[in-house]
């Protein structure tokens, strides 16, 4: 047998690395995956799907889903809108603008004056980011009660500190000539991020915040399970109550109107900028009239007392050495539900993101290979139609819900919360995956196949090697909001960070709170951080 080449052996260790790993967090966090077989949660699941065949379709109850899906899409819309308010500032007051050199004669305090907005805009978008859209909202449904409010204003901020920290890494990667080329002839700061940045930018900008408007809709429709409105109410209600009939419904409105949602996305991203401009506009629009949001409670002294009991916290947070040590170990716990479901979920898209391509199936990454036909086309559709459906659910079914259904086959803990993490980031990585492979430029394939290569080999040597930098990249970044997720699913009792932030909101324990979240931001910023570095080693990966 011969012996391994230097690169497949770094390959293989890689392989073994990355298994030993998602082991050994599994173990750490305390994973089960016994429980899957356990008989009696088997069947508990197994009459959850048969019932999921069999959906309410009665007359009142479509009537009220239909009325709940269109609060859940008019959340998601007002509160993208309100993100992006958010986020457009903080972005451009966060981002070193490349190219764009201090003037010298400028006062010191002037100087320090900007270094000092630019590191706060960073440690706000940071702290919105890494608090859970779902802790937001358990927040405001204390300040302001019950309804879509709380659900808006949690989108708002959480989605403002993530679109941000994104619109700032697009201005400083924008390219610096034409921004040195408007400071040689005297234009300003103003000036230059205007003529010089923005129009670099504007179609990024706009293309993530419709891939953002998609995720913001789907985060609306489960909020309601900490009574922030939406479908999410519904869906809860449905679990406790064993009524899985009323489930299926909605959970076939969520498929069908964020299936819906990606279809439109994908026209409008090839459309003028001043479409998908309008479509926020008529959103944000159309959710201030519909929605019954407190606006007026916003600056109420009910509010204004919650806010202050709650950002008191912060001055006296809890330094207890036993709370601390709880703390950073959910806070590893939680990492480690990320890291294994990331790490699961990317194995599973690295095999059905090829599958779901038309570009491998059928045409085998050849740009001029002839139609599919007769049995040949069939048999590709046979593989492409599973796999797009399985990507498709998984990621149109926001990861509370598939906790809230994996709890009813394993029960509680982070067994529960890395397969829904791990399911729901496999439709995601799907489909990043899937586009990373099909800008994968033909000419390697082209080559390979002239030496008589199938299809698989053209894969495997001429496109796996372009896409690779950008599949890291992706898996990379999915990690980092993962561990975001994971704090999520907590709150349903899926592991993690999110019981014990849980917990501390409900009674109210704003010291407890403040200790949790400062973990949670700390774990979050710098895992960011480390992201950062390692996505900018990865070789093609601007």
């Amino acid at each position: 047998m011969s012996a391994l080449e230097p690169r497949d052996r770094r390959r293989v260790a890689l392989a073994t690395a990355a298994t030993a790993s998602v082991v050994a967090a599994g173990w750490f966090a305390g994973a089960d995956p016994t429980r899957l077989a356990d008989a009696h949660g088997a069947a508990n699941f197994a009459a959850l799907l048969r019932s999921l065949l069999s959906p309410d379709l009665s007359g009142p109850f479509l009537s009220r889903i239909g009325g709940l899906a269109v609060d859940s899409i008019l959340i998601g819309a007002l509160g993208l809108a309100m993100a992006l308010a958010v986020a457009a500032p903080l972005a451009i007051a966060a981002a070193r603008v490349p190219g764009l050199a201090d003037d010298p004669l400028a006062r010191r305090w002037r100087t320090a004056g900007r270094r000092a907005l630019r590191s706060s805009a960073r440690g706000v978008l940071a702290f919105f980011r890494a608090v859970p859209e779902i802790l937001w909202a358990y927040l405001f449904v204390r300040i302001f009660g019950l309804g879509p409010g709380p659900a808006v204003f949690a989108l708002a901020l959480s989605f403002g500190g993530i679109i941000g920290k994104l619109f700032a890494e697009l201005i400083e990667a924008a390219d610096p000539t034409p921004i040195r080329r408007l400071q040689a002839a005297g234009a300003g700061r103003i000036a230059v991020l205007t003529y010089g940045v923005l129009p670099q930018v504007r179609s990024q900008w706009i293309a993530y915040a419709l891939f953002r408007l998609e995720c913001s809709i789907r985060s609306a429709s489960i909020l309601g399970v900490v009574g922030a409105g939406g479908l999410g109410s519904e869906i809860d209600l449905s679990i406790r109550y064993f009524q899985y009939d009323k489930l299926a419904t909605a959970l076939l409105a969520v498929l069908a109107y964020v299936v819906a949602l990606e279809i439109a996305s994908a026209r409008l991203r090839r459309a003028r900028p001043g479409w998908p401009l309008a479509l926020f506009c008529a959103g944000a629009i159309a959710g201030v009239a519909r929605l019954d949001i407190p606006w007026r409670a916003v600056c109420g002294e009910d509010a204004t007392a919650q806010l202050r009991a709650f950002f008191a916290g912060f001055v006296s947070p809890t330094t207890d050495a036993a709370f601390l040590v709880r703390a950073v170990r959910l806070a590893a716990v939680t990492v480690a539900m990320a890291w294994a479901a990331t790490a699961l979920a990317a194995a599973a898209a690295f095999v059905l993101a090829p599958l779901s391509a038309t570009t491998f199936t059928v045409r085998g990454y050849l740009d001029d290979a002839p139609a599919a036909r007769g049995p040949r086309r069939y048999a590709a559709l046979a593989v492409i139609a599973p796999a797009r459906a399985a990507l498709q659910v998984a990621r149109a079914l926001p990861e509370l819900v598939w906790a809230l259904l994996f709890i009813v086959w394993v029960g509680p803990g982070p067994t529960a919360g890395i397969l829904a993490l791990a399911v729901h980031t496999t439709g995601i990585l799907g489909r990043l995956y899937g586009d990373a492979l099909e800008e994968a430029e033909p000419g390697p394939a082209r080559l390979i196949e002239r030496s008589g290569a199938g299809p698989l080999s053209r894969y495997l040597y001429g496109v796996l090697p372009q896409a690779l930098p950008r599949i890291a990249s992706f898996s990379l970044f999915r990690f980092e909001v993962n561990i975001r997720d994971a704090a999520m699913v907590g709150f349903v009792g899926a592991g993690g960070l999110g019981d014990a932030l849980h917990t501390a909101i409900s009674l109210f324990h704003m010291s407890d709170l403040a200790t949790l979240v400062a973990v949670t931001i700390a774990v979050v910023v710098a895992v960011d951080g480390l992201g950062d570095r390692v996505r900018h080693r990865l070789p093609g990966v601007a």
